[in-house]
């Protein structure tokens, strides 16, 4: 098997639900701020699409500047080891209007989510 096999497929999702997840992994990192966060391997996971999707996120993240990444040095598919914001991400944070500028979500989406969360 190859590792592209072996790669789930991407989540197709919302708008709302991208940026949702999004905004959920800056909320973890800021609150851990100036800790690392562990990338558990049955949340950061290549082989399935949640973890296959967290980690899109992830590099999304990284990418724009918002987040640093430790990679894995023996992970097949770069799956990270360890996640930590970054001076921009804490603004993006810190700033009034900026996260909801940058990633929005719906109120009917964060509605549902708190529902579901909650549960």
């Amino acid at each position: 098997m190859t590792a592209m096999e072996s790669t789930a497929p991407l989540l197709i999702r919302t708008y709302d639900e991208i940026n949702h997840n999004r905004r959920r992994l800056l909320h973890e990192a800021y609150h851990a701020y100036p800790e690392y966060i562990y990338c558990e391997p049955e949340e950061f996971n290549w082989h399935q699409s949640r973890g296959r999707t967290n980690i899109f996120d992830l590099y999304y993240l990284y990418d724009a500047g918002y987040i640093d990444l430790t990679r894995g040095l023996y992970e097949e598919h770069r799956r990270p080891d360890f996640f930590m914001l970054t001076p921009a991400g804490a603004d993006l944070m810190e700033k009034p209007g900026f996260l909801d500028e940058k990633f929005p979500v719906s109120a009917a989406a964060l509605n549902n989510r708190s529902c579901h969360e909650t549960q």
